[in-house]
């Protein structure tokens, strides 16, 4: 498997990786079909007001709407499943696998690499809540040390795990409403489309109001955060933010340098090798003339 970096310097600046590219392409995808689904299903609730029926006909009339709100919706469930195999092959890899060969498997470490992974909820989120409410309110002037994710996305994330099996089950309920009365009484039926709706209305307020603020318009990451794009954060925001996992990546790279990669250096190296083969090319082609020329006025 190819290691990333895990500092990158780019026009002089350090970037500390936080995503990797298969974590940025599920959150790509789960980005994308959630702003679709929001942009086609509350119009389809709200579809007898004017501004729901405009943005009915501009994505092409109503059929075409729903269409697009069932794909989106089939492809994040897909997402979810996807996800959770995701989470058990990196466990196998990385943990089920070595411990194994190395004929240390045990339940207990099992669950201790489990509970040590990254976005497991822990005790230290608890105490990390704890000392934020007491910076908050001017109880202390430390603010608390963060690991690689803190307690915001960790919420931003397990929320996830109930949103999408309520949306994703009322929303099949409703699609296939008539094969559901034969197996679930009518009031079934209604039930699922309030908590459907209801589910998509709290998902949406916390995306937008919670993760966008947190993610992308907090004073330190505003207008945006580079994150779901590159992977990377800027030195500033990952000491500010995740002052742990700043020092961890710095102990990291100390003892292997092959997890620093920098990218101003590579490209003036780049540069120059093309720089000396373009020379020598050039020096070919006037020895080529030369010569040429040379053989001419000896057979004149």
């Amino acid at each position: 498997m190819r290691k990333l970096p895990l500092i990158k310097v780019q026009r002089g600046k350090k970037y500390y990786l936080k995503m990797t590219p298969a974590q940025r392409y599920q959150h790509f995808i789960l980005m994308s079909t959630f702003i679709l689904l929001v942009l086609t299903g509350f119009p389809l609730k709200f579809h007898y007001y004017p501004w729901a029926k405009t943005l009915i006909n501009s994505l092409g009339g109503l059929r075409v709407t729903t269409v697009i709100h069932r794909i989106c919706g089939v492809t994040m469930v897909g997402l979810f499943f996807y996800h959770w195999y995701y989470l058990f092959k990196n466990l196998y890899v990385y943990y089920i696998a070595p411990s194994i060969r190395l004929k240390k498997f045990s339940i207990k470490g099992l669950l201790k690499f489990i509970y040590y992974s990254p976005m497991f909820p822990r005790i230290k989120d608890v105490k990390d809540v704890a000392d934020f409410l007491k910076y908050v309110f001017f109880i202390t002037d430390e603010k608390p040390k963060h690991e690689r994710f803190h307690w915001r996305e960790k919420f931003d994330y397990w929320a996830v795990f109930w949103g999408i099996p309520v949306l994703g089950l009322t929303g099949a309920i409703l699609w296939f409403e008539s094969y559901s009365t034969m197996f679930f009484p009518g009031w079934f039926v209604n039930i699922s489309f309030i908590a459907h709706s209801d589910e998509a209305l709290l998902a949406a307020a916390v995306i937008l109001i919670w993760h966008m603020y947190n993610a992308h318009v907090n004073y330190d990451k505003f207008p945006m955060s580079p994150l779901f794009l590159t992977g990377y954060l800027p030195e500033e925001i990952m000491k500010h933010e995740y002052y742990l996992e700043w020092k961890r990546i710095n102990c990291l790279v100390e003892k292997d340098k092959s997890l620093f990669f920098d990218m101003d250096e590579y490209k003036a190296n780049k540069k120059k090798e093309m720089q000396e083969h373009l020379l020598h090319c050039f020096e070919d082609i006037i020895d080529e003339n030369f010569e040429n020329e040379e053989k001419k006025d000896e057979q004149a």
